[in-house]
């Protein structure tokens, strides 16, 4: 259902649904030529947070669904053009370089190809993507386009991984044994374990409902139910805690190890069932098989209201907190605390003293934002951003295993060059979805 076209001119003069605002092209003097053009998608909520990476560059495109808010910030950068439709945003790619993804997931996908296969760099928030399909997929365009990319899970910048890098190539927990990540219940931003509501309530003057429904399947506006902020845990356009934090908290030991692809995935416990919305909580295990002198090992997942079991070694009457990851080898344990990666310690105190000063061997970050500004301005390598589209497309794949696993009981086997499960077709669907008409690309 598009917005009334009155009510929408009332909002901003300057936009009609789904157009651009006709304006000159942005100056580019010798000063504004050193600055990268930036197109934002997305430009609320999350979508400040892109606005602030680009500031020090020059805005040229803004693009939302909400009029409103597309308004509010047409007021911050006049000069920008403003869409409310990224699908006309881009038949016009002459007016910016890099483009700037915050939506929610079920929209990922259709916007970042788009910006790829338009040569555009693109900086997209995590996770990735909504499937498994189209993480992986966006991982072989961004390598064949060579573009620059970045993922937006911005504990890469921090110095928690960077600190379990160092003790694990330092040799300080020996071979990885298994790896237990977990974060709690999420609060009150979204729900899970839920059915999708009876009934329809009047769609809020400026949101054009039909666009940001995009790609998933059209359903009614419910108020306080998926807009603003609320989407997440809806199987349509989230991945509920999983999707949330595993691009965050996984990322802990995925980046020490990139073990690639798991050779199978299963839900071992879960609250409730997964059909309109995510459970209530659940523990998925992944295996992952040997490779060179790295021992094969398996990860858990706990979010929700299941647990963890308790950091081995960890001294009575220390909390593990509401999210965190720790590695157990073969001679002690990291844990890497905090749902950003935000420090690390070996487990017990003891072994960090016996252990003494690390060896700084990890890669080191100019800052996760800056990188991407930096290779999009051909700075740095197009895939030199830590969280480029090849890292961070397989990391986001294998996270949302964990999903499909929720929906599809037993052990499921992955043959990752095949990219399917070999022993069930019903989850090899899953990795997909069905677009509505319109949105993907060919």
């Amino acid at each position: 259902m598009s917005i009334n076209r009155r009510n929408f001119l009332k909002t901003t003069t300057a936009v009609a649904a789904g157009s651009a605002i006709s304006l000159p092209a942005v100056a580019r003097g010798a000063e504004s030529a050193k600055k990268l053009r930036v197109a934002i998608i997305g430009v609320g909520g999350r979508g400040r947070h892109g606005i602030g990476m680009a500031r020090g560059e020059n805005i040229t495109t803004i693009c939302d669904v909400d009029a409103k808010r597309l308004a509010h910030t047409k007021k911050q950068f006049p000069a920008a053009k403003a869409y409310q439709d990224y699908r006309e945003m881009f038949k016009n790619t002459d007016d910016y370089d890099a483009v700037i993804i915050s939506t929610p997931d079920h929209q990922h996908y259709s916007q970042a190809i788009r910006a790829i296969r338009a040569k555009k760099a693109v900086y997209c928030e995590k996770p990735l993507t909504l499937t498994m399909w189209e993480a992986l997929q966006l991982a072989d365009e961004a390598e064949k386009f060579k573009v620059a990319t970045q993922m937006g899970n911005q504990g890469m910048g921090s110095g928690g991984w960077r600190g379990a890098y160092n003790y694990i190539k330092g040799g300080a927990i020996g071979d990885v044994k298994e790896v237990h990540t977990w974060t709690g219940v999420h609060g009150g931003w979204f729900k899970d374990g839920i059915r999708t509501p009876e009934g329809e309530d009047p769609i809020p003057e400026g949101l054009d409902w039909d666009k940001w429904i995009g790609p998933a399947p059209m359903r009614s506006y419910k108020k306080g139910c998926y807009h603003p902020a609320r989407w997440r845990g809806w199987l349509d356009f989230g991945n509920g805690a999983l999707g949330d934090w595993c691009c965050h908290l996984l990322n802990a030991f995925y980046k020490v190890y990139e073990p690639g692809m798991p050779i199978s995935v299963e839900c071992v416990n879960q609250t409730g069932p997964a059909i309109d919305t995510c459970p209530k909580g659940k523990t998925v295990k992944w295996e992952f098989a040997a490779d060179g002198d790295r021992p094969a090992f398996n990860a858990y997942w706990y979010d929700g209201v299941t647990k963890p079991p308790r950091v081995p070694g960890l001294e009575e009457g220390r909390k593990v907190g509401s999210a965190g990851s720790y590695i157990v080898g073969t001679k002690g344990v990291c844990w890497v605390m905090g749902s950003h990666n935000n420090s690390a310690i070996l487990v017990p105190e003891t072994a960090r003293k016996a252990f003494g000063q690390v060896k700084q061997v990890a890669p080191k970050s100019r800052g996760h934002e800056r990188e991407f500004i930096a290779a999009a301005k051909g700075e740095i390598p197009y895939n030199a951003p830590l969280s480029h589209f090849g890292y961070g497309g397989k990391l986001t794949a294998f996270a949302l295993m964990g999903n499909i696993a929720a929906r599809v009981k037993g052990k499921l086997l992955y043959d990752a060059k095949q990219r399917k499960f070999t022993n069930s077709e019903a989850a090899t669907k899953l990795m997909n979805r069905k677009p509505r008409d319109g949105w993907y690309l060919d």
